[in-house]
């Protein structure tokens, strides 16, 4: 006999049965409780899922949000510093468009700065930049470290503003966070800080400066002392292992020296530039960020300390055209024993005279930078074209000129009733950052006009006297390293 095995069908349909003829009795709900459980804890979790979702999402985006802000910002700084400091309401509007252009959603707060060099360790404005670097009209509320001072620049009314700061921030809308109570975050205020020049500090950018000083005998001794203090103190803005410079003088020195390299030629012979491309015209600072002293044994150094007067004229062609040709290395120069810097440097020339030209003793000669030899004429006017000439051809091959018209240069014309001087000295000179000719504003007669003249932006200055030639010494350099860049102001 074989017994019979219960199927599961047959099971259900007893339980059915019984269920049927004793409906009170009880039932296993244990498989019920365990699926309301179930639920119960993955209704609790979606709120902890959905929170490590919006961390890895939404989190993840702020940053995005954030860092794109900050690459934004940055952009507009140095888009706006390119103005600086001429024109502050231009460099408002190119820092608000290039920010809204990198992020539509970008409306930043713009202000200015005027930032200087530090004393270093008693961090503390080094007042002889002011205003030349730039002029904030007070130092009041200035935050500095051991290299820089940034004070608060309102533009306006005479001030110089060298530095630009723009400041945002963004609230970002999260996609899975508002689950959790979190619709938004904010990327908090973010800055960006752009200056342009030399910003106080040292500026690393590489130039190669050939400094013509006139020294005829029409400049008295106290200015022409003050001229040299002006030069030291400019080099003492100057990083030596970037910028290299190199001394000319009106008139020629000495072919033979002796003891001092800028000893005045008294025939008519010797060089323009007696002193060669030097990098070693300042010592290390004593303290990080402090104010490094010049190196007295530097061949620069000494040729400023004897750089004497001379009996001969006021040549203008001749020695511009012998800068230009050094510089360029149509000239033999000794650039190629200094050490190489990590990208090109800037040429320039920084051409100071003091009065009309009086040239003598010279050929015609040409005013082509490709032919050595001197150009000069004993008649004003074409003394002065010929200057005019010669800048045209140094400007087209790169080089940068800053002309300073001192003391009766600024009234003096190049003939009778021929073209004032000034003027003459303006045309030489490059075009400012917009590519404006540069130009004479005014006679330069007052305090007040020449600190208009010397502030418009362009590469032609004026000074009534050795005191005022030091800051536009500084000015000029500034002006040959026009290069924005972003830093950080002191906290």
């Amino acid at each position: 006999m074989f017994g019979l095995k219960s199927t599961p069908g047959s099971q259900l349909r007893r339980r059915r049965d019984a269920l049927e003829l004793n409906p009170g009795a009880p039932v296993n709900q244990s498989g019920g409780r365990e699926r309301g459980a179930t639920m119960v804890i993955f209704a609790l979790l979606i709120p902890v899922l959905f929170g490590s979702v919006a961390m890895a999402v939404d989190y993840g985006r702020l940053l995005q949000e954030r860092q794109h802000l900050s690459n934004a910002l940055d952009a507009a700084a140095l888009a706006g510093a390119y103005s600086l400091p001429n024109d502050p309401a231009a460099a408002r509007v190119a820092a608000l468009n290039y920010a809204r252009a990198n992020d539509p959603e970008a409306d930043p707060a713009v202000s200015f700065w005027c930032v200087l060099a530090s004393t270093g360790a008693g961090r503390t404005v080094l007042s002889a930049q002011i205003p030349s670097v730039c002029d904030a009209g007070t130092v009041a509320g200035a935050r500095c470290n051991e290299q820089i001072c940034a004070i608060p620049c309102i533009p306006g009314a005479g001030r110089s503003c060298n530095t630009i700061t723009v400041t945002d921030d963004k609230n970002v809308p999260f996609a899975f966070a508002p689950v959790i109570g979190i619709s938004t975050g904010n990327t908090g205020s973010l800055s960006a800080d752009a200056c342009r020049g030399s910003c106080g500090a040292s500026t690393p950018n590489p130039m190669d400066i050939a400094l013509v000083a006139d020294r005829t005998g029409s400049m008295s001794t106290a200015d022409r002392n003050l001229m040299v203090s002006g030069i030291k103190t400019t080099l003492l803005t100057m990083t030596k292992e970037q910028q290299y410079v190199a001394l000319g003088t009106i008139h020629r020195s000495k072919a033979s020296p002796g003891s001092c390299i800028t000893a005045p030629s008294t025939d008519n012979t010797g060089p323009w530039i007696p002193v060669p491309f030097s990098n070693d015209y300042a010592l290390s600072p004593a303290t990080a960020g402090a104010t490094p002293p010049l190196n007295s044994g530097s061949t620069l150094v000494k040729g400023l300390n004897c750089l004497a007067a001379s009996s001969q004229g006021t040549y203008l062609a001749s020695p511009l055209k012998a800068a230009a040709r050094y510089v360029l290395g149509l000239a033999p120069n000794n650039l190629a024993a200094l050490p190489v810097r990590s990208t090109p440097a800037r040429k320039g020339i920084i051409f100071e005279t003091d009065g009309q030209p009086n040239e003598g003793n010279l050929t015609a000669g040409t005013t082509s930078l490709n032919t050595a030899g001197d150009i000069g004429s004993t008649n004003g006017a074409t003394a002065c074209n010929n200057l005019k000439q010669v800048a045209v051809n140094t400007k087209s091959q790169g080089v940068l000129i800053v002309t300073v018209a001192f003391g009766d240069a600024t009234s003096a014309r190049c003939a009778s009733g021929g073209e004032l001087v000034r003027n003459v000295l303006a045309a030489s000179a490059s075009p400012d950052s917009q590519g404006n000719p540069s130009d004479a504003d005014n006679d330069c007669s007052t305090t007040a006009l020449r600190a208009v003249e010397n502030s418009d932006g362009d590469f032609f200055f004026c000074a009534a006297n050795g005191t005022e030639l030091g800051p536009i010494f500084v000015s000029a350099i500034n002006a040959i390293n026009p290069n924005s860049r972003l830093i950080r102001i002191p906290g």
